[in-house]
């Protein structure tokens, strides 16, 4: 379990999450890093909408991005990738509390 968050630093991790598209494109980030060409292909977005919801992601420290030549790729930061439940890999702890993705 993680450690618990303040409630300013779990309110700022609910306004991340607080969008249809965000939670998409974490939930396709669970199983693998994805370029955002890719995740324009898998959700059927724009490069531009792509882009603004993953600049959220990114700040809120819940997803980290690197450099592949010219593509700039995205994973799930290290510490929300440890807090995915082992067997399922559909639940974060987020330390205030828990998120649970169905399918």
């Amino acid at each position: 379990m993680a450690q618990p968050l303040g409630e300013k630093h779990c309110a700022e991790l609910f306004k991340a999450l607080a969008d249809q598209t965000r939670l998409k494109i974490l939930h396709t980030l669970f199983e693998t890093p994805k370029c955002v060409s890719d995740l324009e292909q898998a959700l059927h977005l724009a490069q531009s909408h792509v882009s603004h919801h993953l600049k959220v992601l990114k700040t809120s420290g819940l997803i980290e991005s690197r450099r592949d030549g010219q593509r700039i790729c995205y994973a799930l930061h290290p510490h929300v990738r440890d807090t995915l439940s082992q067997t399922r890999r559909e639940k974060l702890d987020l330390g205030c509390c828990e998120v649970t993705f169905r399918r």
